[in-house]
């Protein structure tokens, strides 16, 4: 499958993209990057993944592609306003076709956090290299995950961490207390991942310029998000 969908990942970032959408549009998103990460998993299994999304850094939001069942679907999320835009992606004579489903409301459970009680801490290493700590309690007792973040000057600023954990936002401000953001851009391109459950994990980024656009309706279709869903039609 893995094979599959880096041939697609090839043929998709130097094509025009078509967007089947209605003829008034709310709002777009121009995706300048695309962000492939290669995930190697050391424990408890040796296993390796690979995925791609896209970055608008005008909107700050990214485009996530997901694919199940031989079914392909694409996700906007937009963090600043708690929603999840989600595009049906199929491929006709050699172009990449968008189409719009629906979106996700998370603004009721915007506060909520399943790790609230975890503390959050963060050691500069150096200049591009940080630690990030995970504690279970405020007495700092018992560690989470334990991540080693490193950072290259850029462009831009790219410093997402999409990590299973709930206070990712944090860790990105605390690291962010760090740089000069007014004089350089910095991007994450390598996480060294512990966790205390046994889990070891090294994270890899490449990121390469791309160029092209997706619309929104005017009306959005709002639904609750159902995973196994996305993938039915």
């Amino acid at each position: 499958m893995e094979g599959n969908k880096n041939i697609f990942m090839k043929k998709l970032i130097p094509l025009f993209f078509i967007f089947i959408c209605m003829r008034i549009f709310s709002q777009e998103y121009h995706f300048d990057y695309s962000v492939e990460s290669q995930e190697n998993q050391t424990k408890p299994n040796k296993e390796k993944r690979i995925s791609t999304s896209f970055y608008d850094t005008r909107n700050n939001v990214y485009l996530q592609l997901a694919k199940y069942d031989n079914r392909l679907r694409a996700s906007i999320y937009d963090k600043d306003k708690y929603l999840r835009h989600s595009f049906k992606v199929t491929e006709t004579k050699g172009s990449v076709i968008f189409e719009y489903t629906h979106t996700n409301d998370f603004s009721k459970s915007k506060n909520y956090s399943f790790s609230k009680n975890e503390i959050i801490e963060v050691n500069q290493i150096d200049s591009l290299h940080y630690e990030v700590v995970v504690f279970k309690n405020k007495k700092k007792t018992k560690r989470r995950l334990t991540a080693i973040v490193s950072l290259e000057k850029s462009k831009f600023n790219y410093l997402e961490m999409y990590i299973e954990h709930s206070k990712t936002d944090e860790m990105k401000n605390k690291i962010k207390q760090y740089l000069d953001l007014t004089s350089n851009h910095y991007i994450i391109t390598n996480i060294k991942l512990d966790y205390s459950e046994g889990y070891s994990s090294e994270i890899s980024y490449k990121i390469t310029n791309v160029d092209f656009l997706l619309k929104l309706p005017e009306k959005l279709i709002i639904k609750e998000y159902d995973f196994f869903n996305e993938f039915q039609k």
